[in-house]
């Protein structure tokens, strides 16, 4: 009979095999931590080499002590190996696209859709996480574990426990001032380690998220209908537009040198040029800036347990209505009416990736007409929602060149990524154009100017753009559409697109760049509209170059409606001293 053929598998004792799993995320899955230390001034030479030690130590230290619950003898392998998975999917995330690891970011994780989740797969995400999380949880299962008696392998852990306080001491005694000093200069740190940012966000998130059964808070009871925008035959219809990671720098409108916004050239847009987010994430911006709470104030756990602006606005006897193509409204239009714009749309404005944002100017198109009381739309865009940007616009509207057509953007060049952003920037304005033209303005050459002409106008300095002719362009009488409107637009984050290595969005906001942070906002209001609430848009203008922020959205919303109530703050209203407040 032939002998069976033995396999060898190495026995070690767990306490091996946890030290080896912990050394291996230390080195193996902390590349872009390591890269931030070692680029870090002032540690050069036999000090330099002490700090980097000292932070070694801690870091290992930290990850033992953050595995030592899952030792246990039923809990140790399949404990581990999705440690080693998902902390493999956060290096990914952390290395190729700048990401760092909060409670914010998470929200944005759980808060996500299964489209908007699908997008982000990648066959280099697969690889990634295949070679650097799925082979060493395969070889741990491989490997026998030499389990000992239960009371040796509690001294075994105790031992462990011991070595890791010890590591932490002697961390801080060598170069604890020195560790605390490049931890505050450099805070990105906390965020990037790995896995350890990976816990201490997830019990920040719990932290925020618990308190269900706490009590819900009723705001602006005592809103009501001002003396100036009263009802008439003709509805008032207010749209607040809001944008998905548009960043203010992208727009020609405040300075790019590129005509990303050419569409809303013609129209007598109110610009508002320094508005800072409120967060730099969807999951925190969206409900902050709907929330009478403040940047400053807001917590989610308490905003999810209180009413919002459309509460309020709805309490004053305006009818809401909220009409999504992104991932829904976050629970603020939970006493509202919502429905997503994708439902019943027309086929050939959709792909694999989702619907594109005309779908919300044909669910405009239908439901205007049928108005009858004043009413307040909120249109929620997908606008330039990553990595896939080229899945935001249609062919028509891809103006520069070359473009990244994959979600892989570390594959593509920074020019690639920058025209392909812009592209999605060029369609979102478009969009907005559309929607100013189906409120009433004369102005809006929208769907008259020949593509063209649009294509040659949005290259103005862009690599062989040239002169462009002048559209010809039949002027064409306004329709009165019955209603007295006016748009407020504003994005809720910014996006970085490769500046200083990040890319995307969601840096905790401490240490947040610009591009993620400064958003723009646009005022349009039909001449009707402006005579009623008697808004002195020059008046507006004049002012428009001030240092905002999402905290004034709530108020000057309220403003803008004529709804008084005492939550309303006059300090935060864009149109104070614009307008009547009384």
């Amino acid at each position: 009979m032939p002998h069976a053929v033995k396999t060898f598998r190495p026995a070690l004792g767990a306490g091996s095999v946890l030290l080896l799993v912990v050394a291996y995320l230390v080195v193996a899955l902390n590349a872009r931590f390591w890269g931030v230390v070692f680029d870090t001034t002032g540690l050069a030479g036999l000090h330099g080499a002490k700090v980097v030690a000292a932070v070694a130590a801690a870091l290992f230290a930290l990850t033992l002590l953050m595995l030592l619950p899952l030792s246990l003898r039923w809990t140790f392998r399949p404990g581990l190996a999705v440690v080693l998975l998902l902390s493999a999917a956060a290096a990914f995330f952390i290395g190729d696209y700048g990401a760092v690891i909060d409670r914010h970011a998470l929200a944005s994780v759980y808060a996500t859709d299964a489209r908007e989740a699908g997008e982000w797969l990648s066959l280099r995400m697969l690889a990634f996480i295949a070679a650097f999380g799925a082979l060493p949880a395969a070889l741990l299962w491989w490997v026998r574990i030499d389990w000992r008696s239960a009371p040796r392998e509690l001294w075994s852990r105790l031992k462990l426990s011991a070595l890791a306080f010890a590591l932490l001491a002697v961390a801080a005694g060598v170069a604890g001032k020195d560790v605390a000093s490049l931890l505050r200069n450099r805070m990105e740190l906390r965020h990037i380690a790995n896995p350890f940012a990976l816990l201490a966000a997830n019990l920040s998130y719990l932290d925020h998220a618990r308190d269900a059964d706490r009590p819900f808070v009723r705001i602006g009871t005592d809103a009501r209908r001002g003396d100036v925008l009263v009802p008439s035959k003709r509805p008032v219809v207010l749209v607040l537009a809001i944008g998905e990671s548009l960043r203010a720098a992208s727009l020609d409108l405040n300075g790019y040198t590129r005509d990303t916004d050419v569409d809303l050239h013609p129209l007598p847009i109110v610009n508002f040029g320094r508005v800072d987010s409120c967060g730099t994430n969807t999951a925190t911006s969206l409900p902050c800036m709907f929330s009478d709470l403040g940047r400053a104030a807001y917590d989610d756990a308490e905003a999810k347990h209180r009413e919002n602006l459309v509460d309020v606005i709805q309490r004053a006897g305006y009818e809401v209505l909220w009409i999504d193509n992104n991932t829904g409204s976050k629970g603020l239009a939970a006493r509202a009416k919502e429905l997503s714009a994708a439902e019943g749309a027309d086929p050939s404005r959709c792909n694999a990736d989702g619907c594109h944002d005309e779908v919300l100017v044909d669910r405009l198109k239908t439901l205007l007409p049928t108005i009858r009381r004043d009413t307040v739309i909120v249109v929620h865009l997908l606008g330039s929602h990553g990595p896939a940007y080229h899945a935001r616009y249609p062919a028509g509207f891809a103006v520069f060149q070359p473009e990244c057509r994959t979600n892989e953007l570390q594959t593509c060049s920074d020019a690639q990524l920058r025209n392909t952003y812009d592209n999605s920037v060029l369609y979102t304005t478009h969009v907005l154009a559309e929607i100013v033209s189906l409120l009433g303005e004369p102005s809006a050459l929208v769907n008259r100017m020949p593509i063209e002409a649009l294509r040659c106008r949005a290259r103005r300095g862009h690599a062989g753009a040239g002169a462009c002719p002048e559209p010809d362009v039949s002027p064409t009488a306004a329709v009165d559409p019955g209603i007295d409107a006016a748009m407020l637009f504003v994005s809720d984050h910014g996006e970085s697109l490769g500046e200083n290595g990040l890319y995307l969005h969601g840096a905790p906001y401490a240490i947040a760049p610009d591009e993620q942070t400064h958003v723009p906002m646009l005022l349009w209001a039909s001449d009707r509209f402006a005579a009623r609430r008697r808004l002195d848009l020059d008046c507006v203008r004049r002012g428009a170059d001030r240092p905002l922020s999402h905290d004034h959205f709530f108020h000057s919303v309220l403003a803008l409606a004529d709804v008084r109530t005492a939550a309303r703050k006059p300090a935060l209203d864009l149109f104070a001293g614009c307008a009547p407040s009384r």
